[in-house]
Parts: structure tokens; sequence; C-alpha cells
């Protein structure tokens, strides 16, 4: 029960401040400047960009509303959603902190979006070569392959083949490895059937409890990681004139 209770009172400041960030206003005003940067990105030159940061504003804001949702829910099964969630958020943070440190760094990702499709590509081929799929099916790849290699190009994205960056390699660049390392770790075990929960966690309420807990506070720990980077960025951001 104290357990519970210091657990309780450790996460309960990031609840209440994620909470605050949207009856405050400020999530009211960063839409409000997402719509002026969409409006008015500041030059071609920035379109990518502003694509970027609402797809960053986009799946921060979902994250954070489904984390809420499976918490309200308060369901046993979705003690497990609430970790993947948290988990999500986490890795959105590391982006959207990444992201709003250099424009280079903003770049890096926007292009890895065609070098993660591309690297799907290569997986059906490798799974095709394996199954012995017929000339025909390779076709299909092919032609969607480069397709893909030809809208990066006019995309103006270097090396669409190229090894996309890790998360891993992102939180370390931004000088949070330590905290990202320990935090993935931790909730990795939960959102899918680990050999230490098959073995070691039988149903239990108590457990399940300082659980749910846990993950959403962590969960809106890294929202306000999040939204905070965003925020800040969205406030500075220079339109044309």
């Amino acid at each position: 029960m104290i357990t519970l209770v210091v657990m309780e009172q450790v996460f309960s400041r990031f609840v209440d401040d994620a909470a605050s960030i949207a009856t405050s206003g400020r999530w009211n005003a960063v839409n409000e400047r997402l719509k002026e940067m969409v409006g008015n990105p500041g030059g071609p030159d920035n379109v990518w960009f502003v694509q970027l940061f609402a797809g960053l504003c986009s799946q921060v804001f979902s994250e954070y509303l489904l984390l809420k949702r499976a918490y309200e829910e308060n369901d046993a099964r979705e003690v497990a959603v609430l970790a993947w969630r948290a988990r999500n958020l986490l890795e959105l943070s590391v982006w959207s902190i990444y992201c709003t440190k250099s424009r280079d760094n903003a770049r890096c990702l926007y292009d890895d979006a065609w070098r993660d499709m591309n690297g799907l590509f290569t997986a059906f081929k490798v799974w095709g070569e394996a199954t012995t799929q017929d000339a025909e099916w390779f076709q299909v790849g092919r032609n969607a392959q480069q397709d893909l290699f030809n809208q990066a190009t006019t995309e103006g994205i270097e090396s669409p083949n190229a090894k996309f960056k890790s998360v891993r390699d992102a939180a370390e660049e931004v000088g949070i490895k330590d905290q990202f390392n320990l935090s993935s770790k931790f909730l990795s075990k939960f959102i899918h059937p680990t050999a230490m929960q098959i073995i070691m966690f039988a149903p239990n309420e108590a457990m399940r409890v300082l659980h749910r807990e846990t993950f959403f506070g962590q969960g809106c720990l890294f929202f306000i990681g999040s939204f905070t980077a965003l925020e800040k960025y969205s406030a500075s951001y220079k339109f044309s004139v």
C-alpha cells in the first residue's frame, strides 16, 4: 500500500501538468499557430518542414488522448496498452526534441520516411525470394520501388536506400540517451508477453493498479516533454513577409 501511495504521488504532478496543457489554452494556441504555419509556411523551402511539424503535433496529441482513454476505461486488459501508448510518447518526445534542435535534424527525420518505405519494399523482396514468388510479383515490387525513388528524387531526398536514423541514436544526440534507454527497456517489458510477464507476474490487482498508475504517469511526462518542445518552436517560427 505504501508503494502505491508513493507512486501515485510521484506521477500525479505529471498527470496534472499534462491535463493543464489543454485547460490552460496552450494546446489550442499551438493548434492555431500550426494553422498559421500551414497557411504561410515561410516560403517553398519550408513546406516539407511544416508537413513534418504538423505530423509530430498530430501524433503527440493523438497518442496522449489515446493514453487518457485507456486509463479512464480502467480495464485490466488495458494495462499493456497504457505501456504501449507511453512508449509511443517516449519516442515522440525524442523526435520532437531532436527535430526542433536544428533544421538538419528535422530534414533527417523527413527523409527517413522514404527510407522506411524502401525498407518495407526490401523486406517484401527478401520474402518473395525466400518463397519463390513468380516474376510478375517481383515486377510489381520493382515498379513500386522505382516510383518511390522517383518521388524521393523530386523531393530532394538523398540516398533513399540508406539506413534510417534510430530513435536511440537521436536520443543520444540530444543528450537524453540514458533516460531513453531506461524508460524504453522498462516499458517494452510490458507491451508484449515477455518471459518476465509469463513467469513472474501472475494476475494481481495491486500490481495491476501500480502498473496502471506508473504507465499513465510516464506517458503524461513524455507528452509534456513532446508538447513543450513543439510549443517553444512554434512560438519562434519565422513567417514570410
